[in-house]
């Protein structure tokens, strides 16, 4: 096989006639070569070897023609370009970023017609420092940016990770599920960066969940190969283009131990010899899998879980059953981790530590009545400012933004979107997915959707449904799900029609009021008490809606609320930012 592919080789470089000669314009080499004399060998397809200078390049294979193509096109032994087929006629281009290896590139084009008609190879400029420095996430899907339309909740920490800094460094989240050091290599995923990243930049490196995977020969690589590639290309390369890489450890799973009653270790098998390569060449290292794992079994066993990407059914989109991940996260455990990653570039990055936001300080709530609430939710990462540094403790809150607090604060998760089952909200509203949730679960107040006028013979039924997320086969049985509906009905339904042509509604962005806000705090966290009296008396008690009173009775009797301070509750005042802190202060207090 050697010999063919070496006579291959020689066929190739000697009847593959270049269209233009090199051009070392500015110094850079570009060469194209014209492949449409070169035949293409039966198992080894058609083979482009070209010596280089040093440098980063770009590559562009261009094939198609009179005849179908089907082909693949690999790059220095990686895939790049999986078999895709042109119709007669068709032409495609495609054009992957090149890193050299041993001061050569390799085109190689398989497939049953692969059709090369030109391959083109460009050397790019030199890259001076950018006037903001990037940090790069090269890793699998714990660090992995997710699309929530496709797979909410699952997040990975790299997607949660610019929050942790400031806008003066941009963070560009390269991560990418199923990848091990093999294949994100191979994918030229790791090229990419090579070529794009500018002096000062830093590279972020995280794998050895997939590595070992023996059963996928895409993925697996021997502990020795890992280390060699992990020094030679991901940190080497990068120090050579005067980068700096960081070396983290696979992140910890959220595996327990029921006879220890602790949470076991995991991912030795790379994180190990991660460790060992940080020891041997020096390199910055944030040893993630060990500080997740000390974490874990400092906290509540249940509380480190609710991070995992464990689900209820409907609550992911992906996995609508429901699942019981203890790899991937939700957003809760993502930001936790990247949090963590944060925390360790002080010590372990320092020249990172310019770039990361201080602890969260609002310079607009200095002696303000709820100062002192509004700094305890901060302090757990549950509120965020308007911008500027500022809260604006007197601002509006919107239905949206307390039933997110609320429900964040008693351990509800969101639900993935459904089309047509979430009232007026789109799957591009923020809140989405926590009023999904709440539709399902029946959480939100009746007359907070009721958009029927007294006497117009229309009245706002909500009733269970039990929808059928999976079928049963022959192994399992059906998954199913009791849930709320909400629709608008006719008093005395007709043959015409029965539901009203406009649909209840939620309103997300319209400022809450108190009164309404105790009956979310009412449907979300606590069980109605007693009936309309209320205790103490407010003096504007007959304001209050009548399908509101037992609810602000209920949110009094269990010291969630009180008066405004003159013997009034202004149920229709709206809610502000500093009052919705103490309430959800005091929610968290309540499920401890």
């Amino acid at each position: 096989m050697k010999r063919i592919l070496s006579v291959i080789l020689t066929i190739s470089i000697l009847t593959a006639a270049a269209v233009m000669p090199a051009v070392h314009a500015e110094g850079l080499y570009s060469e194209t070569f014209d492949m449409t004399t070169v035949k293409a060998d039966k198992t080894d397809g058609v083979i482009k070897e070209v010596e280089v200078p040093d440098g980063d390049y770009t590559v562009t294979v261009i094939t198609g023609g009179k005849t179908e193509t089907k082909a693949n096109i690999y790059i220095n032994g990686g895939e790049r370009v999986r078999a895709f087929t042109l119709e007669a006629g068709k032409t495609q281009e495609d054009k992957q970023p090149v890193v050299p290896k041993d001061g050569k590139i390799t085109v190689q084009v398989l497939g049953e017609a692969p059709n090369v008609t030109e391959i083109r190879v460009e050397q790019l400029p030199a890259r001076q420092e950018a006037e903001k420095p990037t940090i790069y996430i090269a890793g699998d899907s714990t660090a992995q940016t997710y699309d929530y339309a496709k797979a909410y909740p699952q997040t990975g920490w790299g997607q949660m990770f610019g929050d942790y800094f400031t806008d003066d460094v941009v963070i560009e989240n390269r991560s990418m599920a199923g990848r091990s050091s093999k294949s994100y290599n191979n994918d030229g995923r790791f090229d990419r960066i090579l070529t794009e990243m500018h002096p000062g930049d830093f590279v972020f490196i995280q794998f050895g969940i997939n590595d070992g995977a023996e059963n996928k020969p895409e993925r697996y690589i021997s502990v020795e190969d890992y280390k060699k590639l992990i020094i030679e290309k991901y940190m080497g390369e990068v120090e050579n283009r005067g980068g700096m890489p960081v070396l983290m450890t696979a992140s910890a799973a959220g595996w327990w131990d029921e006879e220890k009653g602790n949470f076991m270790e995991s991912r030795a098998d790379y994180a190990d010899p991660t460790r060992e390569i940080a020891e041997e060449t020096g390199c910055a290292f944030i040893d993630i899998n060990r500080i997740m794992t000390d974490a874990w079994n400092s906290m509540d066993k249940d509380e480190v879980l609710s991070g995992y990407f464990v689900c209820e059914p409907l609550e992911s989109k992906a996995y609508p059953a429901g699942t019981n991940d203890t790899t991937h996260m939700k957003p809760k455990g993502a930001k936790r981790v990247a949090g963590m990653v944060a925390e360790a570039v002080k010590t372990s990055v320092p020249e990172l530590t310019k770039y990361l936001k201080g602890e969260t300080a609002f310079t607009d709530i200095a002696g303000h009545w709820g100062e002192a609430y509004i700094k305890a939710l901060a302090d757990k990462k549950m509120v965020d400012g308007v911008g500027d540094g500022k809260f604006n403790p007197d601002g509006d809150v919107t239905r949206a933004e307390f039933l997110k607090m609320a429900m964040d604060a008693c351990g509800i998760a969101g639900h993935a979107y459904r089309e047509g089952e979430c009232l007026d909200a789109t799957n591009s509203d923020w809140y989405c997915y926590y009023l999904q949730s709440a539709l399902d679960k029946g959480l939100i107040p009746d007359k907070m959707v009721n958009r029927a006028l007294l006497g117009t013979g229309y009245y706002l039924d909500k009733h269970i449904e039990t929808k059928t997320i999976a079928e049963a086969t022959e192994d399992k049985e059906a998954v199913t799900k009791d849930i709320y509906v909400y629709t608008h009905k006719k008093d005395i339904p007709d043959t015409a029609q029965s539901y009203h042509p406009g649909t209840p509604m939620f309103f997300g962005d319209t400022p809450i009021t108190r009164e309404e806000m105790a009956a979310l705090v009412t449907n979300i966290a606590l069980s109605p008490v007693g009936a309309v009296t209320m205790s103490p008396d407010f003096t504007d008690c007959e304001y209050i809606a009548p399908d509101y009173q037992t609810s602000v009775n209920t949110c009094v009797k269990a010291g969630i609320l009180s008066g405004m301070g003159d013997g009034t509750f202004a149920p229709k005042a709206t809610l502000t930012r500093a009052q919705a802190a103490v309430v959800i202060n005091k929610l968290v207090d309540l499920q401890k």
